[in-house]
C-alpha cells in the first residue's frame, strides 16, 4: 500500500509549488488540478477556486446528515529550496531512504495532509467513514495566508463544521502531541541610511558613516550577555507560565546532543531560569532573519555602503501587546541611533497569539487514539510559529481546530534535506484510520 502512496507523494513533491516565487506559477496551477482530480476520483464534489491568491482546492463528501462534519485543512505550497545545498537528492525528487523519506514538502505539508486524505478515501470505499468531510487545501500558507480570511468570510455557509483537523508542525522527541497554542508574531524590516549613495573608500575611508556598521551596532545591542532582550518594557505583561505546564514540559527530555549533531551546531543557548521547552514555547524572543548592505554581486566592490536592511521577527506571548512591543523597539531606535542615521521601520505582518481549547470532545478523542497507538502520554505543545488558519477559523467561523503534528522533530522544515521518519508513517495511518472511522 505504501508503494502506491509514495507514488502519489512523489508526484506532489515533483511540483515546485513555491508560493514565494512567481516563477513556479505553472506548478501551482498543476497541483491544484491534480488535487482536485484526486478528490473527484474518490467521490468528492470539488472545485478549484481562483480570485484569492494562489488557487484553493475545495471539496465535500457527505456520508449521513446525522454525522458530525469535519473540515480537513492542508497547504500545498512549500518553502524555496537551494539546489546546491541539498546533500541527499534533488529537493523536488522524492528520495526514499532506509529510515527517512526526503523531499521539499514531505514534512510541510504535503505528506501530512495527504495521510489524512488517503485514509479518508479508503474509509469512503469501505463505507466506514465516520464524518461528513469538507476539504480545503490552500497555496499561500508560506505567505501567511493573506487571502484566507476573506475567502472564508465570503463562503462561510459552505464551511460550517464541528471541528477542523490540521496536521502541521512536528513532534517533540518521540512523544505524540497536540498543539495548544501559537505565539504572537510580528515581522518588520528595518532600513538605515547614512548618505544618498555608496562612497569611494580611498577618498572617504574612516571619515564618513557606514550603514552596514551602524546596522551591526543596533542589532548587537538587542541582547545582553545572558541572552536577555535589552529593549525597555519588552517583557512587560508577559504571562506567567503555570507551574503545571512547566512540570509537564520538564518531563519531555530533548536530546540536545542529537539536535547539535543533526544540524552541525556547536552549542545550544539555554535560559538558566527555565527548562528548554518552556524557553522555546512560552518565552518571548527576537530573531534576526536577514541582513543586507552594500554590493551583493560575485565580486567584492570597494565601496562604503550608504544603506542597510534587516528583517526581524518578534515572537512573543499572550498578554504582550503588539503595539507596545513595536513602540518600545521604535523608542530604542530613536534613543540609540546617532543623528546622522535615518531609519524606517516597516511592519510586514502582525499576528496575535492563539490559545486552543484542549478540553473539547474532538481533542480528547485524538488524545485517546494517540495514547493507544504510541503507548505514551500525549503532550500539549505551544508552537513557536503561527498557523493562520487556526486563528481565522476561530474568529470568522467559530470553528475549533484539532492540530495534530505528524512529522519527526528533526524533519528540518524549510531547511536542507527536509525529511519524514519512515517508522512513523504506519502509526500515522493507523491514527488517521482510528480517528476518522465510524
Amino acid at each position: 500500500m505504501l508503494v502506491s502512496y509514495y507514488q502519489i507523494l512523489k508526484e506532489l513533491v515533483a511540483m515546485q509549488t513555491v508560493s514565494l516565487d512567481a516563477e513556479h506559477k505553472n506548478d501551482i496551477e498543476k497541483i491544484a488540478i491534480y488535487l482536485n482530480a484526486m478528490l473527484q476520483d474518490n467521490g468528492f464534489s470539488s472545485e478549484i477556486i481562483h480570485g484569492y491568491g494562489n488557487p484553493l482546492v475545495f471539496g465535500k463528501f457527505s456520508v449521513d446528515v446525522s454525522l458530525p462534519t469535519m473540515l480537513v485543512y492542508g497547504h500545498y505550497d512549500v518553502h524555496f529550496a537551494d539546489m546546491q545545498q541539498w546533500r541527499k537528492n534533488d529537493p523536488f525528487s522524492l528520495y526514499i531512504g532506509k529510515d527517512k523519506i526526503y523531499g521539499r514538502g514531505v514534512a510541510d505539508d504535503k505528506w501530512q495532509f495527504l495521510i489524512h486524505l488517503l485514509t479518508i478515501f479508503d474509509l469512503i470505499h469501505t463505507k466506514k467513514l465516520g464524518y461528513n468531510v469538507i476539504v480545503l487545501i490552500e497555496g499561500n500558507e508560506k505567505t501567511w495566508s493573506p487571502y484566507l480570511e476573506q475567502f472564508l468570510s465570503d463562503h462561510r455557509q459552505e464551511f460550517l463544521s464541528d471541528f477542523c483537523l490540521v496536521s502541521d508542525s512536528s513532534l517533540i522527541g518521540a512523544f505524540p502531541c497536540i498543539v495548544a497554542g501559537y505565539r504572537w508574531s510580528v515581522t518588520v524590516r528595518l532600513t538605515l541610511r547614512t548618505a544618498d549613495t555608496d562612497l569611494h573608500p580611498w577618498m572617504y575611508w574612516s571619515m564618513v558613516p557606514n550603514a552596514a556598521q551602524e546596522m551591526n551596532k543596533i542589532l548587537a545591542k538587542l541582547y545582553d550577555m545572558n541572552a536577555k532582550i535589552t529593549i525597555p518594557y519588552f517583557y512587560y505583561d508577559v504571562e506567567d507560565v503555570p507551574t503545571e505546564t512547566i512540570v509537564k514540559n520538564k518531563r519531555i527530555k530533548l536530546d540536545e546532543k542529537k539536535i547539535m549533531t543533526d544540524f552541525w551546531l556547536k552549542t545550544i543557548f539555554k535560559d538558566k531560569d527555565t527548562d528548554l521547552l518552556t524557553q522555546i514555547w512560552l518565552k518571548p524572543t527576537i530573531q534576526i532573519l536577514w541582513i543586507s548592505s552594500g554590493y551583493d554581486g560575485k565580486q567584492c566592490k570597494q565601496a562604503i555602503p550608504y544603506i542597510a536592511y534587516a528583517d526581524l521577527h518578534f515572537s512573543t506571548v499572550k498578554n504582550q501587546s503588539s503595539r507596545n512591543v513595536l513602540w518600545a523597539f521604535d523608542q530604542r531606535l530613536q534613543t540609540t541611533l546617532p543623528p546622522y542615521v535615518e531609519y524606517e521601520l516597516d511592519v510586514w505582518s502582525v499576528y496575535e497569539p492563539v490559545k486552543i481549547d484542549t478540553n473539547n470532545f474532538y481533542i480528547k478523542k485524538a488524545e485517546s487514539v494517540l495514547q493507544h497507538i504510541f503507548g505514551q502520554p500525549v503532550f500539549h505543545t505551544y508552537a513557536w510559529g503561527w498557523l493562520p488558519v487556526v486563528d481565522i477559523l476561530a474568529r470568522v467561523l467559530w470553528i475549533k481546530s484539532v492540530v495534530v503534528p505528524l512529522v519527526n522533530q528533526d524533519c528540518n522544515t524549510h531547511g536542507i534535506n527536509e525529511n519524514f521518519d519512515v517508522e512513523l508513517i504506519e502509526k500515522w495511518f493507523q491514527f488517521a484510520y482510528e480517528f476518522l472511522k465510524k
